[in-house]
């Protein structure tokens, strides 16, 4: 019990390091590159600017701000109840859990910005191919998703879930049934 409090102490710290991350460069955008101003880090391909996207992920659901926060909290309270159910000692699960502290921070240093500003701080631009403004937040969950996806389709196996979210026997699932009638 206390190694699995002090992995999860460690995992939300991690959290808390990364929140902290996005929040400073954020504050740092938004402090010194007032009025139109930018960095060009290499001309004609990335550049850094100030851009408050009220929406999501490309502008989409732009000055939904409130609908979007509820949305993220319930993302989180999912992320949580996940990541509790996963043990640490799954040697197997180490890494789905580090990818979802990843997650985890990105939806709240992008939520802490809707609910402190109303607006989203986005900041990283690649003009050469014009991607839409993002910020470190969106760095994490965007890497963490595509992580994600890769572990789900050729690491784990459907057992493997078995051990986070068990599958309720036929006999289990007929005897609550009997017992409701």
């Amino acid at each position: 019990m206390k190694k699995r409090l002090l992995t999860e102490f460690i995992l939300l710290l991690g959290a808390g390091v990364l929140v902290f991350l996005d929040q400073l460069t954020k504050q740092l955008v938004s402090t010194n590159l007032t009025g139109g101003r930018e960095i060009v880090v290499w001309d004609g391909v990335f550049k850094i600017v100030s851009h408050k996207n009220t929406g999501a992920v490309w502008g989409v659901m732009s000055g939904r701000t409130s609908l979007l926060s509820v949305f993220t909290v319930i993302i989180l309270l999912g992320i949580l109840v996940i990541s509790y159910r996963i043990k640490w000692e799954y040697k197997r699960f180490r890494i789905l859990k580090i990818v979802l502290m990843f997650v985890t921070a990105g939806a709240i240093g992008n939520l802490i910005d809707r609910i402190r500003l109303n607006y989203v701080v986005d900041f990283l631009y690649f003009e050469l191919i014009d991607f839409p403004v993002f910020n470190v937040a969106d760095c994490y969950i965007t890497v963490s998703m595509f992580l994600l996806v890769i572990l789900v389709l050729f690491y784990y196996k459907d057992e493997d879930f078995s051990l986070i979210w068990p599958k309720k026997s036929q006999s289990s699932a007929t005897d609550s049934t009997t017992d409701s009638e």
